[in-house]
């Protein structure tokens, strides 16, 4: 089942950032509703790119943005083995990629189970506990790439 990222109202997105304790500021309801609207993860000189075509605000400001809305959880950083980062909302969902070697699209699917076999894997091992979130990254090429 292949899952796209929800798009959030004003509202959702004013409750996240109050809800992880955070100031509600412009510059972070900005930064929240482009991530929101995307299907994939944005890498970071994307996102300031758009951000600068609609709103006055400046790289530094949307890099220390984003360091405090992934410290309080809202979104999550990623590079996907680029020399990257890229930034996407933190669902709490565990969602497994497949990454284009070739173009870098990136599809999140949701729904296949392999979080019994792994927890059995670590419960196994003797210096792990439990996991409590499994993700994986699958490296392929994309059929438009093929």
């Amino acid at each position: 089942m292949i899952v796209y990222m929800q798009k959030y109202n004003q509202s959702d997105i004013r409750t996240l950032i109050e809800n992880a304790g955070l100031k509600y500021t412009l510059h972070r309801f900005n930064i929240l509703t482009r991530l929101s609207k995307s299907k994939s993860p944005v890498p970071a000189q994307k996102l300031i790119d758009d951000l600068k075509k609609k709103f006055d605000i400046d790289q530094a400001t949307v890099y220390r943005n984003l360091i405090t809305l992934e410290e309080s959880g809202i979104i999550k950083k990623s590079n996907y083995n680029r020399d990257y980062a890229q930034y996407e909302l933190d669902h709490g969902v565990p969602y497994h990629k497949v990454i284009c070697q070739k173009c870098d699209v990136i599809e999140n699917v949701q729904g296949i189970t392999v979080d019994d076999i792994l927890k059995k894997i670590v419960k196994k091992s003797k210096k792990f506990n439990a996991s409590k979130m499994v993700t994986f990254e699958i490296y392929a090429v994309c059929k438009n790439c093929a």
